[in-house]
Formats: structure tokens, sequence, C-alpha cells
């Protein structure tokens, strides 16, 4: 598992990490453009609560005293504020207790143009029945002004949402103000006597209260904090984190899948070349990375296969040149020494001797095997063009076959350009044409032609010998024709062979000047 798809794996985990943390990122940005807004909102929350605190304080006072008059009270039988207590415009305290703001009662007039902290009894047709500030805000009075908020419409309708009523941060005509408005309920929903306003029913009046914005205003230790609305965003941000997990694994195993396959065709490529099989290729199948490398993998295979293809010649060549020196010290001197021992046997031997047509049998045939043998030798010797081109180097094997076993060798040899490979093939198969013609034929003439041809070569070897019938010859003759046939078949080409018995020999030879 981990050798096949360890890669896999880790590429997959990779697009998670990279995933999650591309996530993560996005939260975190998240989080630092709203966290500070979502704390303002809570503070702004928080603040409109003390006021809603202190509303509902007053709510509390305004229903003991209808509780007791059956009635909303008016302002001769309540007083909505401390007295004593003076504020300055905008200024705004706590309750000692933390809980609340404290509302003065201030009968004298204040400076309007500024918000001021405020508390009014409002019956339910929306008119005043008591207020902390009453020259601004008399009995008898509709409430409304550039000071106060503009309620909500509906705001003082009898429904489920007022039953706790309603708080938040306006603006003003004169400044911004933190109010907050709470239904007084004289009765529960039961119709019995209402002992506070968790199970409220119809309202007879409302409290308003509200005061100045500041945001010096401290929070309430038992108010709703920021982590509050931040606490949510976090577990949402997890939760999405957690979902986008799943989806980055499939995306890294299904975006992986097509470049780990191509990884493994390369990889076992690699290892058919490591066998010994230097003809195996890889599908380039793009132009990335990874197809440049499969581009040179079979650059590299084709140059090793090239490689091995010349050591191999190169052994082959020292094979038979070891292979021709062994003959040479060995079986070629025996059979120049029998040649002329029977000679001279032949010559000791009176005329008309019974045993002078076996002799000079015996001298024939150990002439003609040392012929062979010097045909067999030329065969082996190794041929390489190096600096010569293909022409010099025929006129060359031509010029040692003619000198070594008498034969005369015509040529008419033209230059030709072809690849390195095609004039080895030439160059070998020429060899061979001329040692089969040698040792089989015994041919008195012999004429090699080389020509250029649409770009090719044209090689023909003609002798005058004793010739053969090609369908019935199979491979007696040097490495055969069958073999000469595939030597010119891998480069492309087509080989003739023209023979009759009697009527001597010609093979044509048609190569391309490049490799196939």
């Amino acid at each position: 598992m981990a050798r096949h798809h360890g890669l896999r794996l880790r590429m997959a985990a990779s697009y998670v990490l990279v995933t999650a943390a591309a996530v993560a990122v996005v939260e975190l940005v998240t989080l630092v453009l709203l966290v500070p807004r979502l704390v303002a909102d809570s503070k702004q929350r928080d603040r409109s609560l003390l006021v809603g605190i202190t509303a509902h304080d007053y709510a509390a006072q305004v229903l003991a005293a209808a509780g007791r008059l059956g009635r909303l009270p008016t302002s001769s039988e309540i007083q909505l504020g401390e007295s004593g207590l003076v504020l300055a415009p905008r200024e705004v305290r706590m309750e000692a207790g933390g809980e609340g703001v404290r509302i003065p009662y201030t009968a004298a007039r204040q400076d309007e143009q500024k918000p001021l902290s405020l508390a009014v009894l409002l019956n339910l047709d929306g008119r005043i029945a008591a207020s902390s500030y009453p020259p601004g805000y008399p009995a008898g009075a509709a409430f409304g002004g550039p000071g106060v908020v503009t309620l909500p419409a509906g705001a003082l309708a009898v429904s489920p949402k007022m039953a706790k009523g309603e708080n938040g941060q306006a603006d003003t005509t004169i400044g911004p103000v933190l109010w907050a408005l709470v239904p007084v309920n004289l009765l529960a929903a039961d119709g019995k006597p209402n002992a506070g306003i968790d199970d409220a029913g119809p309202a007879i009046g409302y409290v308003y209260v509200q005061v100045p914005y500041d945001d010096r205003l401290p929070l309430g230790a038992d108010l709703t904090s920021p982590g509050t609305d931040v606490g949510p965003l976090l577990i949402i941000g997890l939760l999405v984190t957690l979902a986008a997990l799943p989806v980055g694994v499939v995306f890294g195993l299904l975006s992986t899948r097509t470049l780990i396959g191509r990884l493994r065709r390369l990889a076992a490529s690699t290892v058919a070349v490591a066998d010994g099989d230097y003809n195996h290729r890889v599908p380039v199948s793009g132009t990335d990375e990874v197809g440049q490398l499969e581009a040179n993998f079979n650059r590299m295979a084709v140059r090793l296969a090239e490689a091995m293809a010349v050591q191999w010649q190169l052994a082959g060549a020292g094979e038979r040149a070891r292979i021709a020196r062994e003959l040479h010290d060995s079986i070629s001197q025996d059979l120049y020494s029998l040649r002329l021992l029977a000679g001279g046997l032949r010559r000791a031997l009176p005329a008309g001797s019974p045993l002078l047509d076996r002799v000079e049998a015996m001298e024939s045939t150990a002439t003609g095997t040392v012929i062979e043998m010097r045909a067999l030798l030329l065969e082996l010797r190794p041929v390489a063009l190096r600096d010569a081109d293909l022409a010099d180097a025929l006129a060359g094997l031509c010029a040692a076959y003619g000198d070594r076993l008498g034969v005369p060798i015509a040529t008419e040899l033209a230059p030709v350009t072809v690849a390195p490979v095609v004039e080895h093939a030439a160059l070998r198969i020429a060899q061979e044409a001329l040692a089969n013609a040698v040792r089989h034929a015994h041919p008195t003439r012999i004429a090699v032609r080389l020509a250029v041809v649409d770009g090719g070569l044209l090689l023909s070897v003609t002798d005058d010998g004793a010739g053969f019938d090609p369908e019935r010859a199979g491979d007696r003759h040097g490495m055969g024709l069958p073999m000469m046939r595939e030597r010119v078949a891998e480069l492309g080409g087509d080989l003739q062979v023209d023979s009759a018995p009697g009527d001597g020999t010609t093979v044509l030879v048609r190569l391309p000047g490049e490799r196939p």
C-alpha cells in the first residue's frame, strides 16, 4: 500500500492541508474584519439593555401604583426620576449596583438642544401620563419632539412582541440616544393581577426611558458579552473547516490520479529498461515537467539502445578477430603444410603410380580448403568505417579480397551520404556477399557497384561463378540469405538475389539514406 499509493496519499494530504489552511485564512480575515463591529454592536446592545433594565424598574413602580389605583397613574400620583439628581447635558450615570442607569427628576427647563436622560409614562394613545422632565414633556401632551426617539410604527400596539419591551440605539435630531420602551401590564395573561412581566396580558401603558449615547458607558457584568456573537462564528468556521477536509481529500485524490498514473508508467518503463528492454518507450502525454521527463527518458532509451548496439558490434568484432587469429595461427597453418606435403608427394611419385590420382585429389582438396579458409578469415576480419566513407571502405575491402584470394574484383563506387547505421549494414552485406562468392561459387571475376538512388544507395555484387538456386540455398553461406534479408528489412530496404546453377550470382541491395 505504501509503495504503490504513498505519493498519492501524501499529495492528497497536502491538498487537505492547503484547503484547511485556505479556509482558516479566510475565516481569520473574516473574523478580523467582523469582530470589531460585532464587539461594537454587542457593547451597544449591552448599553441598550442597561437602559432597558431601568425601564423595567420604572414599569414595576408604575405597575405597583396601577395595582392600587386600578388604572394607569397620573403625574400627581407617581414621580419618575430621582429628585435632587442633577446631570449635565449628555451626562450618563450608572446605578450603584452597576445595573441600570440613573434618571434625574428635573422640574426646571434644561438645554433641549442636547439629549437628556429621560423617563416618560405613556398611555395607550401615545400621550404623556407622567415624565421625569415635566417642562419639556408635560402630562397630556403627545409624545415626540427633537430630543426623543420617534417610536416605530405600531410600537404601542398590543402584540406579543411587546410583552417584554424593546430597546436600541437611535439618532435623534440633536444627537444619538439609547432608549427602551416597556409595557405596563395590570393583569396577567390569565386575567389575574400581574405579579411581573413574564406572563403579561394586555398593556395599559408604556414606560419610555432614554439616555444620551456615550461610548464610555460601562457594560453590566450580567449582560451579554462579545463572545456570545463571536462564539457562533467560531463554531461555524470550525464546521466549515471540517466539511472542507473530505472535499480536500476527494479533490486531492482525483486531481493527482492522472499525474500519479504518468509517474507509474515512467517508473515501470525504467524497470523495463533496467531489465534490458531498450526498445521500451513512454508515451509523451504533455508539455509539462513530467512530459519533458517522459521525452527525455525516451531520448535516453534511444541513446542507450544505440550505445548497447555499438557495444555489441564491438564485442562481436573483437570475438571475430580472436577467432580469426586462432584459425590463422593453427588450422590455417596446418592446411598450408598439408597442401605443401601433398604437392611434394605428387612430385615424388613416378608417372603411372597408382597413388598419383589420390595424391593429386588430396592436393586439390587442400588447396580449395586453404582458399576457403582465407575467405573465412577475411569474412571474420573486423570492418570499420572510422574516418573513411563507404566508397573508400568498400574499395579497401575489395582490394583485400582480390589480393588474398587471387580473384580480380572490378569496382564502380560512387560517393554516397547516408546514415552511419546504413553505411555499416551495406559494408557488412558486401563483405558477406564477397565471402560467399569466393567460398562457394569459385568465380573468375567479381564486380562491385555502389550508386546513389532516390536519396539512398544501391549496392550490387556480381560474380561469374557456379551460381545456385536461391530458393533452396537455406543458410549454408555465412550468415545466410535469410539473415541478410533481415538486416536489410530492419532498415526498410530491399534485397534481391538473381542466380541460377552455372549462371553466376547477383546480389542487389537498396537501402534508404536514413534509418526509419
